[in-house]
């Protein structure tokens, strides 16, 4: 075996020169940064939620104070029908209002009291303080949304047709949106009292332009059109879904989505705002953090702007729904209906027996029924060996092949709109499709005038109410989509 090498000797450094540094071996870089410490997001919940519990007058108001109020508007009510219209809507707007106003000012406190600079200062991320935040609000959050809920169900007796437990995902999810926008709202504000000032700016408009007074359908086009990229407008639609269908039907899912990615959004620009830094703001921070909600203002610019150019180059509508002409089967004489073969979805010939009718007496004939037109039973109402009177619908005929669409235009559009021109339609039953049509016929009179209770307007005290005029147009091209009467529709006419 040989023998290791002996180290070469070095020549002493000469005098008044430094001696030379020993050789560092090389190794493996250092690690970087880690971007989220599990221990150190734990860390901070803890702490957001230690400093919670301490306040009492916080915990009153993300606890107690949406439930009492929520009971207060119960007694303003004498039906449990209007309660349970408008509780639904309220249980999204208390927790997202609630939120936003404790979010906001607890995160100015770590700001302006330097807390958040010392912590910035640590290894601590921007993720780590952001979802430590994130986390301890969407347990009081959840908090919030429990006692709500409990107190609107057991106590104030509110029944819906879904299942309560998506009542509460969406007044948490709403919540949470409510402290991501609080958490955003925070870096533009340096006092207290400016972050209240930011209520009448951020939750106020989308309380108002949610549906909460006024339906949106009824509210002007360019408001519909800023409703449209208000977050909260979503949470209030997922909860109306769930007050109106015990599905969970894909408006819901799109309704929860949005809102969860409005939250998602407010937070990823609330993390923008968060610099290592002492001291104030340098000039071109004051500028990158004013850009923030002029990028937002600019957004929703684009969105109601081009809102505003559909508006005036279509008349739009979504009160319209497939018709077509009804060739209802009559009894012609009282008895007994026999043979009866005009059931749900049967196709009949024009003059085709479908059934009879034997009158009173064994020795009196049996009288034919026929089909008075060609097509498909949508509705029956005959029963077999049920006794019928003379005059009575029991069946009703519709020619699929036929259908067209009535479409309520408002008195203010009609007079854009022409006999002959092109129409863009889509079913609510194939929204990925375009379906065409055109104008066959405008009414002479609104829709009002065949109301079985037409308004009244004899005295000087009365509603006026918009009134609107049946348009008829005959479908071109259905694109292969199976339409049936009583389906609802959207109509684009192009203005003339």
């Amino acid at each position: 075996m040989t023998a290791p090498a002996a180290p070469r000797p070095t020549a002493p450094a000469a005098p008044g020169r430094p001696e030379p540094r020993a050789a560092v071996p090389s190794g493996p870089a250092p690690a970087p940064a880690r971007v989220l410490t599990p221990r150190i997001v734990a860390a901070t919940a803890r702490r957001v939620l230690l400093q919670l519990r301490g306040d009492h007058r916080t915990i009153a108001m993300l606890l107690v104070v949406p439930s009492a109020l929520l009971a207060l508007t119960s007694a303003m009510f004498d039906s449990q029908t209007q309660f349970n219209g408008i509780a639904l809507t309220l249980i999204g707007i208390f927790p997202f209002t609630t939120m936003f106003l404790v979010t906001s000012i607890a995160m100015l406190r770590e700001r302006t009291g330097g807390t958040l600079e010392r912590l910035l200062t640590t290894p601590m991320a921007k993720l780590d303080l952001l979802l430590g935040y994130g986390i301890a609000f969407a347990l009081a959050a959840a908090a919030q949304a429990v006692v709500t809920c409990l107190t609107a169900y057991l106590l104030l007796d509110l029944s819906t047709p879904g299942n309560p437990l998506l009542v509460g995902l969406v007044a948490v999810a709403g919540a949470v949106l409510g402290m991501a926008i609080g958490l955003l709202a925070s870096a533009f504000a340096t006092t207290e009292f400016q972050a209240v000032q930011f209520m009448p700016v951020v939750v106020i408009p989308q309380i108002l332009l949610g549906g909460l007074f006024v339906p949106r359908e009824q509210m002007a086009s360019w408001l519909q059109a800023v409703s449209d990229v208000l977050p909260l407008t979503y949470s209030i639609d997922a909860l109306d879904e769930v007050g109106s269908t015990s599905l969970i039907t894909g408006t819901f899912l799109w309704d929860v989505t949005v809102v969860a990615g409005g939250a998602l959004l407010a937070l990823v620009l609330a993390a923008m705002t968060l610099r290592r830094r002492t001291g104030d703001p340098t000039p071109a921070q004051r500028r990158r953090r004013r850009a923030v909600p002029l990028v937002v203002v600019l957004v929703v610019g684009v969105f109601a702007a081009a809102h505003l150019v559909d508006t005036n180059r279509y008349v739009t509508t979504d009160d319209a729904t497939v018709d077509g002409e009804q060739l209802p089967i009559v009894a012609t004489t009282a008895g007994t209906l026999v043979d009866w073969r005009a059931t749900d979805g049967a196709t009949v010939r024009e003059d085709e027996a479908v059934g009879r009718i034997q009158m009173a007496g064994s020795m009196r004939p049996k009288v034919v029924l026929r089909a008075p037109g060609a097509g498909t039973v949508v509705m029956n109402q005959g029963v077999e060996g049920a006794h019928v009177e003379a005059g009575a619908r029991l069946a009703v005929v519709y020619d699929l092949s036929a259908v067209y669409v009535t479409a309520r235009i408002d008195e203010d559009d009609i007079g854009d709109v022409r006999a002959g021109e092109t129409v863009e339609i889509v079913a609510d039953a194939a929204p990925d499709r375009s379906l065409a049509g055109v104008v066959a016929e405008i009414g002479v009179g609104t829709a009002a005038t065949v109301d079985g209770t037409p308004p009244d307007n004899s005295t000087a005290v009365f509603d006026r109410i918009d009134q609107v005029v049946p348009v008829r147009i005959a479908i071109t091209d259905r694109d292969g989509t199976t339409l049936v009467p009583g389906m609802n529709v959207t109509v684009r006419i192009p203005r003339a």
